[in-house]
């Protein structure tokens, strides 16, 4: 059997046409992975369990015999499938660059298809990460959409090409109502994420991202991309009443008999009264949604926000009645202040 190629993460960036292969079990890969990583997992989530077990009980032989037992078959799988391979460089990893990925990389290696793995694997790509989003410095001028709730600052991010929308990648909407209908993702897969996409604009002449908190439900923002955001050159999105509301109804409308939402509105009780309380959940049951959907913005949100927002200094204010014509007019402001 001969020995994989062992490279670093950072070396693997610099191979044409890259596959990399994850042979970590689905709950390791579904919380994080390499974007464009496919996962080919030796153990399922169990079997793994069973050998991690084993190995703190009776010791690594007895582990790594059991891996042998339940994981043969499955390298097999993987291998057929990937000696197929001409067009892509195959890099294989897993957690700590261990066993999994030597098993997998030694058997094809031999086989004569040409493969690598990464030294350290998984972690190795973390800690590459973790020191880029805490040391980058954003080349690209930083733009900020600032404005209340409801005002189309993602719907007009999502028409602009060089925009990271950190709520999306994140799986929440950033508000108290932010994470229904959505699956949050994991703080190692929201900065993973961010990563790759700051990676991807690194070039372009600007960047804009919609106005946030430090939290996104419950994921942080790295500070070091906070603090450049926080420096940004700031637009503010205002709209009339009924587009806000409409905005959110169709955002939400998917999602509107959720259970959820009488739980949430209940939870404000103290804030907003027990009689607008209970007059919002009245709203709600007679499907009386928009007026629902004002209550809360006038009432709560904008109340919320006013503070914040009324700090800022902004370059210039956008009316979106609609967010087409709102995101052109966005990058007029964008093309005349980087004239200046």
């Amino acid at each position: 059997m001969n020995d994989p190629l062992e490279i670093t993460f950072e070396e693997s960036l610099k191979l044409d046409n890259p596959l990399y292969v994850d042979v970590r079990a689905p709950i390791e890969y579904d919380e994080d992975h390499i974007p464009g990583a496919i996962n080919l997992p030796i153990f399922n989530d169990e079997e793994r369990k069973e050998v991690g077990t084993l190995y703190k009980i009776l010791g690594k032989d007895e582990a790594i015999k059991r891996g042998a037992e339940i994981g043969g078959k499955r390298i097999v799988d993987i291998i057929k499938s990937l000696t197929d391979i001409k067009d892509k460089t195959i890099i294989i990893y897993c957690a700590r660059g261990g066993m999994r990925s030597a098993s997998v990389a030694s058997i094809i290696n031999s086989l004569g298809t040409k493969t690598y793995k990464i030294i350290n694997g998984y972690k190795s790509f973390r800690k590459n990460v973790l020191e880029y989003l805490s040391t980058v410095i954003i080349k690209p001028k930083i733009f900020i959409l600032q404005g209340f709730t409801g005002t189309g600052k993602t719907e007009i991010l999502r028409f602009i090409n060089n925009s990271i929308d950190l709520e999306a990648i994140a799986g929440h909407r950033s508000s108290i109502f932010g994470g229904i209908g959505l699956r949050q993702k994991s703080q190692k897969f929201f900065e993973t994420s961010l990563w790759n996409r700051l990676e991807e604009l690194k070039n372009e002449k600007f960047i804009i991202f919609e106005g946030e908190s430090r939290k996104i439900g419950n994921l942080h923002i790295p500070e070091n991309i906070f603090n450049q955001m926080r420096e940004g050159a700031m637009i503010n999105i205002e709209a009339p009443m009924g587009k806000r509301i409409e905005i959110i109804r169709n955002e939400y409308s998917e999602f509107c008999m959720n259970e959820a939402i009488l739980k949430i509105v209940n939870s404000l009780r103290k804030r907003l009264g027990s009689k607008k309380t209970d007059m919002l959940i009245e709203f709600y049951n007679n499907g009386n949604i928009d007026e629902f959907i004002r209550i809360l913005l006038l009432d709560y949100y904008d109340i919320l926000y006013k503070h914040t927002l009324d700090r800022y200094e902004y370059i210039d204010t956008v009316i979106n009645n609609n967010s087409k014509e709102a995101c052109n007019r966005v990058l007029e402001i964008i093309d005349k202040y980087m004239d200046m």
